[in-house]
């Protein structure tokens, strides 16, 4: 049998979260803090991955522009895309199970 439906505040639902992390990244994480223990590990690990993303691109703009600035951006997305990448084959290997 599936888990039972998990029940969601209207800003930790899937599209909204999204929405949150792009316009303001801090809130996203201090709300996905508020909620850790409520929230299934699966829920907790798409959102994590997001509001970190977004953390760090918002982090990337109190850099000074040049060099550095397209560097920690450059380290931003790699260290984003790896751990999507982790995530999701995480997930795969526990469904092929």
């Amino acid at each position: 049998m599936s888990d039972p439906v998990e029940r969601l505040p209207f800003y930790l639902k899937r599209f909204p979260f999204f929405v949150i992390s792009y316009i303001v990244a801090p809130l996203a994480s201090l709300l996905l803090l508020i909620h850790w223990k409520s929230l299934r590990p699966q829920t907790r690990d798409a959102r994590l991955i997001v509001s970190a993303l977004f953390l760090m691109l918002f982090l990337v703009d109190f850099f000074p522009r040049g060099w550095y600035q397209n560097a920690m951006l450059a380290f931003a997305i790699t260290v984003g895309l790896f751990i999507t990448f982790i995530g999701l084959e995480r997930k795969r290997s526990k469904h092929d199970k």
